[in-house]
């Protein structure tokens, strides 16, 4: 069985400075990483109001299809909120990179990684970001396309003789 080439090239990422404070340029860094992902193809964002700005943001990718009957469904990137970037689609060694480097901290089924504080910390986060959307693209190109059916739509059959 063959390994893709994505998963042999193990990507390390450098320490995380705890003590670096962030600086008046941590909300352009912020804008920045959002103008970098929005420019990525395929990408859709839905955001969720909070009481006057955008609470948080959900990034989505929706893969190119070539029929609209047979459209998949969005996978979803990573969610920007106030406490960082939500990644769910990270492989385990980038997830791993991320812990070890004190990037982030593991939730229930995703990575939580911290917003940047500097433009060295963009450039770590955009690659981050660039390794899961790169993970999901794979993903999609792979995986047949399967039609979405509600357990609602299916047909209600009884397996006794009693009909």
């Amino acid at each position: 069985m063959a390994i893709p080439a994505h998963d042999l090239e193990h990507y390390h990422l450098p320490a995380r400075m705890r003590a670096n404070q962030a600086t008046g340029d941590s909300l352009g860094c912020r804008l920045a990483l959002a103008d970098r992902i929005a420019d990525l193809p395929g990408i859709s964002t839905v955001e969720e109001p909070g009481d006057s700005i955008p609470y948080r943001v959900r990034v989505c990718f929706q893969a190119a299809s070539v029929s609209i009957r047979r459209e998949q469904p969005p996978l979803p990137l990573c969610t920007i909120g106030p406490d960082g970037i939500h990644l769910h689609a990270l492989n385990e060694w980038d997830r791993h990179q991320v812990l070890r480097g004190g990037w982030g901290r593991l939730e229930r089924d995703h990575v939580l990684l911290f917003l940047p504080r500097n433009d060295e910390e963009l450039e770590v986060c955009w690659a981050m970001l660039q390794r899961a959307y790169g993970c999901l693209s794979a993903v999609s190109a792979v995986t047949p396309m399967v039609r979405v059916v509600s357990p609602w739509d299916l047909p209600r059959v009884s397996r006794t003789t009693l009909q």
